[in-house]
């Protein structure tokens, strides 16, 4: 629902935009206008023509060129809206050109998003402190990313292996993988194998699913396939040197239990994990840690059990939004109150990880790829 009125929003800034320049007697605003009108609706009908194919064959990179494009040309409108709004109803051009400046800057963000921000991986660190953490927890490390999918990386190797080199030099006791691996099917990791299992922990290395891996937005010839596809992004895991907890618990240390459900979200969002079948046999005193994919789970199901630490992804923070100078926004706050960084509730916490990777938009803007340290400590 958000996405259809961003779209439908940047559609009617579409039409200002243009509308306005083309009423000038300016020559270069008006082929500014004719090109962006050029670009803009035949980047969104060839996307719209994509995404309705849906199949495992889908060439991602044409379609992520053409969502880029569409992107590119259709968001730094948005920034003319509100000014081309009132040159049209006052006609002070002051009104113009404070919406062209806008618009020139938010083009600017976004290509500078594409060029570098998709690459530009930020550690972020946090400290945790907790009564009842096993002693032998004391000051443990783990490292969590989110989000990879792998399928938006293309051949960029020696970007992806920087940042596989940034997770290492974190020198993790544990390192936790919170799922989409993939955007849509196993056969995304062929050739990535190598690169993900220099990944390195001193004590073990686990993952769980998003919704993204079960293969739920491409259309299957038989269920038997997308079961297969499946089977084989687990075998993935595994290959990779992870752990798959599919609704599994497993005792780190003694007192010390790691969770791990496949992916629960809100409708539309399949809702796979069974977090009281986890839970099960596991005494109330002792400290639990949950890696679920979506942090809307956290406030419809987590914070109903005695769970000490979320770690969750899923959100993206929308690779767009503003986390400087004490603002904390992205779009994506529409639809997830809890959308990236640090959340406390009662005794429990959540941590939600902005994601290694990226899907549609092929770039980051203000809300870069991350890597999440975060040291355990006994209070």
């Amino acid at each position: 629902m958000l996405f259809l009125l961003i779209i439908l929003l940047i559609l009617l800034s579409e039409l200002i935009f243009a509308g306005t320049l083309l009423s000038t007697d300016n020559s270069i605003l008006n082929l500014i206008a004719y090109l962006q009108l050029v670009l803009f609706w035949s980047s969104f009908l060839l996307i719209f023509k994509f995404f309705r194919q849906r199949s495992q064959q889908t060439n991602y990179k044409k379609g992520f060129y053409l969502f880029g494009l569409m992107i590119i040309t259709g968001v730094p409108t948005l920034g003319f809206f509100i000014p081309g709004v009132l040159h049209n109803i006052t006609q002070i051009e002051e009104y113009k050109w404070i919406g062209l400046i806008i618009a020139f800057l938010l083009l600017t963000s976004l290509i500078i998003g594409i060029v570098w921000g998709r690459w530009n991986w930020k550690v972020h660190r946090i400290e945790l402190e907790f009564p009842h953490l096993p002693e032998s927890f004391h000051n443990i490390k783990l490292v969590q990313i989110s989000d990879v999918h792998i399928g938006s990386f293309f051949e960029n190797h020696n970007k992806v292996k920087k940042a596989i080199q940034k997770i290492n030099d974190l020198e993790a006791d544990y390192f936790f993988f919170t799922g989409d691996l993939v955007n849509n099917t196993a056969d995304e990791m062929h050739g990535w194998e190598p690169i993900f299992r220099e990944i390195q922990a001193k004590k073990g290395k686990f993952s769980i699913l998003g919704n993204h891996d079960y293969g739920d937005y491409v259309r299957w010839e038989n269920q038997e396939q997308k079961r297969d596809n499946l089977i084989q992004l687990i075998d993935s895991h595994r290959e990779i040197g992870f752990t798959p907890l599919l609704n599994k618990a497993v005792e780190l240390t003694d007192g010390f239990w790691l969770l791990g459900v496949e992916n629960w979200g809100k409708a539309p969002f399949r809702q796979s994990g069974k977090l009281d079948e986890t839970l099960k046999n596991i005494p109330n005193e002792h400290f639990k840690l949950l890696l679920s994919h979506d942090p809307s789970h956290f406030d419809e199901q987590v914070i109903h059990t005695n769970i000490d630490l979320t770690l969750s992804g899923h959100t993206h923070g929308m690779q767009f939004g503003i986390e400087r100078f004490g603002i904390k926004w992205s779009p994506v706050s529409f639809r997830y109150k809890k959308w990236g960084g640090l959340y406390k509730k009662g005794n429990q916490y959540l941590y939600v990880n902005r994601g290694f990777g990226y899907i549609g938009f092929p770039g980051r803007v203000g809300i870069y790829p991350e890597i999440t340290e975060i040291v355990l400590k006994k209070k």
